[in-house]
């Protein structure tokens, strides 16, 4: 099982998907992500991957899955954070990712529905790196 990815970023659109660790969304060019998209390669029957962003302007959005848009394109909002978690897999499969922010620079890795990136500060989301992990 894969787990691919791709970011509609800023002055860019929609970027080719990645997977497992790649980077998506751009490092060093002061670029916002603005919507993401996350689905699963190869997943056994009922298991699904949910994913929300917290935007610019308006705060968190609603949970989404398998490959559906989230966040929003042509209306110049950054995304400034992001939850990611596995639907119907086993207990000791998860995933972690690792948002790379405005002035921060890349944070530490978060697992499975936890938030990666910031809220409250203004700060743009510009790359993330997303794997699936065993515990």
């Amino acid at each position: 099982m894969n787990i691919w990815y791709e970011a509609h970023v800023s002055d860019v659109g929609w970027q080719p998907p990645v997977e497992n660790g790649a980077i998506a969304g751009t490092v060093g060019e002061s670029k916002s992500i603005e919507a993401i998209k996350i689905w699963l390669d190869g997943a056994p029957s009922g298991v699904s991957v949910k994913y929300r962003v917290y935007m610019q302007d308006i705060g968190w959005g609603d949970w989404v899955i398998d490959g559906a848009e989230a966040g929003t394109t042509g209306q110049d909002r950054r995304v400034e954070a992001i939850e990611v978690a596995l639907l119907g897999a086993s207990p000791n499969l998860g995933v972690v990712y690792e948002a790379h922010v405005e002035s921060d620079g890349w944070q530490e890795w978060v697992p499975n529905g936890s938030q990666a990136g910031t809220t409250g500060q203004s700060k743009r989301m510009e790359a993330i790196k997303i794997v699936l992990a065993y515990t």
